[in-house]
């Protein structure tokens, strides 16, 4: 499962969370399709971890460097607060902390919209669809 938020309105960024793949791999992927940078955020009970992948078009490759690794709070809302401030100094967007609470819209209603040329991005909801990652 591949969920995608529309681009946010300050930086252009735009959040993508995976469910039953390697989020390594496929940040990777995504810094070599794209040709730009990709921030890999994860946030889990007590920890913070944001690591930049950058591609390198000399080499082909991909640099990744951890740009943030913080321990964060054991209360849930002191946690919040303190990953929302280290992501705004980081100039990222909140998803991390507020992907869960966005609306869920199948791609495939995307895809009829976008045909009948009636998409247009609300910055209220995340875009899912199946599919399979490149190995």
């Amino acid at each position: 499962m591949i969920a995608v938020t529309p681009a946010d309105p300050k930086t252009g960024y735009r959040c993508v969370t995976l469910s039953g793949c390697d989020a390594d791999a496929f940040a990777s992927h995504l810094a070599t399709s794209l040709m730009d940078i990709v921030y890999l955020i994860e946030l889990s009970s007590g920890r913070l971890m944001i690591t930049s992948l950058v591609y390198v078009d000399s080499d082909v490759t991909v640099a990744r460097q951890t740009t943030v690794d913080k321990a964060l709070p054991q209360l849930v809302l002191l946690s919040n607060l303190t990953a929302k401030r280290t992501l705004k100094r980081a100039g990222l967007p909140l998803w991390a902390i507020t992907v869960e609470r966005l609306k869920r819209i199948p791609y495939e209603t995307i895809a009829v919209l976008d045909q009948r040329d009636l998409l247009v991005e609300a910055p209220d909801v995340v875009y899912i669809a199946q599919g399979n990652t490149p190995e």
